[in-house]
């Protein structure tokens, strides 16, 4: 049995090889296995729409993952923060909370999406208390949903209208001090997260901290981490690896 963490999938109907690779990744998975995708698997979530194609192949990617014996769990990220037990249940996921602890051998393994390290971005974080406030969600979840649609579309222009290189890092990248008071608080040595699109790892830059494996984007690569018998493994590859078939069918 091995726990696998990625995250940062963005999928949306403009983005059916994500999906697609979506899917060829969780076949690739053996039974027993644990999926967990800390955040961000849909590139903006509104609430449940049946007609949605994004949506429904997300839904049946989870069944066939069950059916085979596989544990799918999803923590929500700062573009689906509207998942809550309901939603999650709807789609075939264990829903998991803000912070994730996994017991290993090699240590204790604290598993987040990766926002609430960027508490020098106070902009955010105050709209991210809002938006996370149980009663405004479900007032918000009481809208039409195409309402919901053009207020989602306007959040996820305003993100995108600040390119990720472009942006301070001593505004919007990790503060070592909140990664310090998050390890030592859930008792954990190692820090596995997406949000900040850049697959790297990092060592001893807290007291506390053995390593810290940020988590790529999904796009031309894919990144995961691997828990097992063997160790922790963070892992980076080309999204074509599991595209084959498809890439071929494109170039003829």
């Amino acid at each position: 049995m091995a726990i696998y963490i990625t995250a940062d999938l963005h999928l949306s109907d403009l983005t059916s090889d994500l999906t697609a690779a979506l899917r060829a990744f969780t076949e690739k998975l053996r039974s027993g296995d644990k999926l967990i995708i800390a955040g961000d698997l849909f590139d903006f979530f509104v609430g449940i729409d049946p007609a949605d194609r994004t949506q429904k192949a997300v839904k049946e990617i989870a069944a066939q993952a069950r059916q085979r014996g596989i544990t799918l769990s999803f923590m929500p990220g700062n573009r689906d923060f509207l998942m809550r037990a309901k939603e999650a249940q709807y789609f075939g996921f264990e829903l998991l909370p803000e912070y994730h602890r996994i017991s290993a051998p090699y240590g204790e393994i604290l598993v987040i999406h990766g926002d609430a390290l960027c508490t020098n971005d106070l902009q955010y974080q105050k709209f991210k208390r809002r938006c996370r406030n149980p009663l405004l969600q479900r007032l918000f979840l009481m809208l039409p949903l195409t309402y919901r649609r053009r207020i989602g579309a306007k959040i996820r222009a305003h993100s995108s209208s600040a390119a990720p290189g472009r942006r301070d890092p001593l505004i919007y990248g990790p503060v070592p001090r909140t990664i310090e008071a998050l390890l030592r608080h859930f008792n954990c040595t190692h820090l596995v997260h997406g949000h900040l699109h850049h697959y790297e790892r990092y060592a001893g830059e807290t007291p506390s901290e053995k390593a810290r494996l940020s988590l790529g984007a999904w796009g031309s690569t894919f990144s995961y981490v691997r828990l097992d018998g063997n160790g922790l493994a963070h892992v980076q590859k080309p999204l074509s690896l599991l595209l084959p078939d498809l890439l071929r069918r494109r170039q003829r």
